[in-house]
């Protein structure tokens, strides 16, 4: 019994003097420099700053706080919270997984990654939970110049491809009290209630495929399907969406007020609906009707 209490004591001893190594140790400088530039391998316009990184014992892994993407001096997103850690029987096998969390926009992403290195190149599968993230809280989104969103979000993606990040992407996306409000407005509307939206999508050398994007709110019911062909800066991506959209009768009025008579027949709007083609890119997209 003596021999095991004297063991059980050298191992607390042990693992105590590597905590305190690791938080005395822990080579930050180094770390925050590694991964500031492992985020411009991803592109070369994105930068990563953070205030603190720091090794953490239970679960074993690292905590950074504050972290900032941005791209060309543009905040895309900052990262109030963010812990990785790996998941302990993976480090005895040859494929390795960890799973993060991160604090962004009012909500929570959580995830695991497993990365698998055999002799092609390094493969990972990512999958994401995404819960309560706010839009207008996400710097991306509130610095547009064409439109701004406000909504809850929360969905689940998943990535199997390479690190360069030519890989297949699948995921679907639910937002609460979706709002738009256009910064130039649109047949006198500059202000859309669309209530709850879903899309399912996916994404295969750089094509993003909007499969469903359908909405049901107060002001109007309709799906969006097309894809976006995703370019460098974002802002370039090409679109090719086909829309159709029924307007709520509180919108068919307002609509009757500014669409010159005979233009689009107002009484089948409710019905049928209006169908549009959205293409242009993201910065400067283009509405035709069809």
């Amino acid at each position: 019994m003596g021999s095991f209490k004297t063991i059980c004591a050298y191992l607390l001893y042990t693992l105590v003097v590597v905590a305190l190594l690791m938080y005395l140790q822990f080579p930050a400088p180094a770390v925050k420099a590694y991964l500031e530039t492992r985020i411009s391998t991803i592109d070369p316009g994105l930068t990563l700053t953070l205030d603190t990184i720091s090794p953490t014992v239970l679960p074993p892994g690292l905590s950074v706080t504050n972290a900032n993407v941005n791209r060309n001096e543009d905040l895309l997103v900052r990262i109030d919270r963010g812990s990785i850690s790996p998941v302990l029987l993976s480090l005895f096998r040859k494929n390795k997984e960890v799973s993060f969390t991160l604090d962004l926009g009012g909500g929570e992403i959580e995830g695991q990654a497993l990365l698998d290195r055999n002799g092609a190149g390094d493969q990972v599968q990512v999958a994401v939970d995404i819960s309560q993230v706010r839009l207008e809280q996400i710097d991306a989104v509130k610095t547009n110049d064409t439109f701004s969103l406000a909504g809850a979000g929360e969905g689940q993606v998943t990535y199997d491809g390479r690190l360069t990040g030519t890989g297949k992407t699948n995921g679907t996306f639910t937002l609460s009290d979706l709002q738009i409000t256009l910064h130039q407005d649109l047949f006198g509307i500059d202000e859309l209630l669309l209530g709850q939206a879903v899309c399912t999508f996916s994404g295969n050398n750089r094509v993003l495929r909007v499969k469903s994007l359908t909405f049901d709110g107060p002001m109007a019911e309709g799906k969006i399907t097309g894809s976006i062909e995703l370019r460098k800066p974002i802002e370039n991506s090409q679109l090719n969406l086909t829309v159709n959209a029924k307007p709520r009768p509180e919108l068919i009025a307002r609509l009757q007020e500014t669409i010159p008579q005979g233009f689009i027949d107002t009484r089948s709007l409710g019905t049928r609906g209006m169908n549009f083609r959205i293409s242009g890119s993201v910065e400067s997209p283009d509405v035709s009707l069809r």
